[in-house]
């Protein structure tokens, strides 16, 4: 019986040996490739991979360095060790330079008239330029956060996506106590607003259909100062019905919406899209949106497949931002600002008109300010409360926006790890507005807490009284009024690069199709003319491509 075990047992053991996988995924550490045995193993493997694979095309790099695989080698003592590796996994796109055939079609479509140049019609433009902006934030960018994040010195804050067909239809009703305009069907608010900041405020649509947009537009727009398309979101509830970033696929679509709003929206139209998976298709894709008479592109410096813990691109956007000054238009850089921290630097290496703050003005909207942010905990969190409480935001909404504020650290915040992690258990635990007040109370801070509708009424008085003072908001209150009398108003001075971008009749991109093809068959002629000049030199001839 003995005997029939243990013969049993190595049959086993032989069984499990030859069904042991070898393959030589990445090269392996050389503490454990010393000697002939593993360089000879190596040498056969590597004969044996390359005639196995001399037929097969050329793997892209990006998918051959994101593929997860076991790394197994043999040792110098003959024995096989396998080691899992962790995934590599990398949404960051190659460095690619554009050819002087891609950079000719940019061109092409730079050198094509406006399609239709309203700027000089709108009763008011917003302030794009040299400014930090809020960006549209599902949830996190509703008007509590708007508001403090304007009080706090916001040049402009943008909606939360509302989608097409929610909004139109909508009831709107105001709240003659609070002032606080609300959009509904039936019992739930769509979206609610303030005539406070009419002047700021940009509404984001996501759209796939250009009527539905022009509609959805129409409802709101004597309560914004802007539309905006979402041409960038890449989560699912937003691209499954062909909206955000599903648009960056389907870039004929994503003109006609913002063609129709351009021409049936007495506002200005801006866009907000990603970079595309190569500088090539940005600049291309760029280039159509500058021309269809939109006020402002915004550019999220990460693709649609990058994930938001990767670092934001900030190179690839200077050459999108020179397109746009060509055009007389501002581009503003989303991805990774931290507000005044490193406003110098983006703008330094991007050129860009202005930055866009999502993420730090979620986790504290008093990032706009010069000076620096307020305590998160003791500052901001009060002033929420009572700016939901004075307005009546609905509860759930306002939990969820103080459990998006994260504790300052030092030296802007005085709290020890364990007051923050106290502090976040008094927000998880409340119920209401009251129970967060009483909560910190039983911690200490009751001074910071006074939250009532004296308070509320306080931080409404002082942030109109900030807004007033600004150059914006009497150019908006003069030229509102001169609308309402029905006194023509003035056009503002525009520059002169400006002024020298004409309005097309009945040009159209095919036109920009036929002179790229011209432009790409005499690049050719030129390059087999002459040979020697440098790829470099091509590439800086129309647009000067950076890294």
């Amino acid at each position: 019986m003995t005997s029939l075990v243990s013969r049993l047992t190595s049959s086993l053991r032989n069984l499990k040996l030859s069904w042991m996988p070898v393959a030589v995924a990445r090269s392996p550490s050389p503490s454990a490739t010393q000697g002939p045995a593993a360089k000879r193993q190596r040498v056969e493997t590597a004969e044996a991979d390359a005639g196995a694979d001399a037929d097969k095309p050329t793997e892209d790099p990006s998918t051959s360095a994101s593929r997860t695989s076991t790394a197994s080698f043999v040792s110098s003592t003959g024995k096989v060790k396998a080691k899992p590796s962790s995934p590599q996994r990398s949404f960051r796109p190659l460095p690619d330079e554009p050819t002087p055939e891609q950079l000719a079609e940019v061109e092409a479509m730079m050198a094509l008239a406006v399609e239709a140049d309203k700027r000089d019609t709108y009763a008011y433009q917003p302030n794009y330029r040299d400014t930090l902006v809020l960006a549209p934030m599902v949830r996190s960018g509703t008007l509590p956060v708007r508001l403090l994040s304007l009080y706090h010195g916001a040049g402009l804050v943008w909606t939360p996506e509302i989608v097409d067909k929610a909004i139109i239809g909508a009831q709107r009703d105001v709240d003659t106590v609070t002032g606080v305009v609300t959009y509904h069907k039936g019992g739930g608010a769509i979206w609610t607003t303030h005539p406070i900041e009419k002047p700021f405020v940009i509404f984001q649509i996501g759209s796939s259909d250009p009527e539905l947009a022009v509609k959805a537009a129409l409802t709101v727009a004597q309560d914004v100062s802007g539309i905006d398309l979402n041409c960038g979101c890449p989560k699912p509830f937003s691209t499954h019905s062909g909206m955000g970033a599903a648009l960056l696929s389907t870039p004929d679509l994503l003109l006609d919406i913002l063609r129709a709003l351009v021409a049936n929206v007495p506002l200005p139209i801006s866009a907000k899209i990603r970079l595309m998976p190569t500088r090539a298709e940005t600049l291309l894709l760029a280039a159509r949106i500058l021309r269809t008479g939109i006020s402002n592109l915004t550019v999220h410096c990460r693709t649609r497949d990058m994930r938001p813990g990767e670092k934001a691109i900030h190179a690839r956007l200077a050459e999108v931002v020179e397109l746009g000054r060509r055009r007389g238009l501002p581009v503003i850089c989303n991805g990774d600002g931290e507000g005044y921290a490193n406003w110098d630097a983006i703008r330094t290496e991007t050129g860009a008109t202005s930055v866009m703050l999502a993420r730090s003005a979620e986790r504290n909207p008093s990032v706009f300010r010069p000076a620096g942010p307020l305590c998160a905990t003791t500052m901001l969190t009060p002033q929420l409360l009572n700016v939901a409480s004075h307005i009546q935001n609905n509860w759930g909404n306002t939990k969820f926006l103080l459990t998006m504020f994260k504790p300052s650290p030092p030296p802007i915040g005085k709290l020890s790890k364990t007051q923050k992690k106290e502090a976040m258990e008094c927000i998880a635990r409340a119920k209401t507005i009251p129970d967060v007040v009483r909560n910190f109370s039983n911690m200490g801070l009751g001074e910071h807490f006074v939250v009532n509708e004296a308070v509320g009424k306080e931080f409404m008085d002082e942030l109109k009284r900030r807004l007033e003072g600004r150059p914006e908001w009497n150019v908006w209150a003069e030229r509102a009024k001169a609308v309402e009398d029905g006194v023509v108003v003035d056009a503002p001075e525009r520059t002169a690069e400006s002024s020298a971008v004409s309005v097309a009749s009945a040009d159209d991109e095919e036109a920009a199709m036929n002179a790229a093809a011209v432009a790409e068959e005499e690049a050719m002629n030129a390059a087999s003319a002459a040979p020697a000049a440098s790829e470099e030199e091509a590439a800086n001839e129309p647009v000067r491509a950076t890294a």
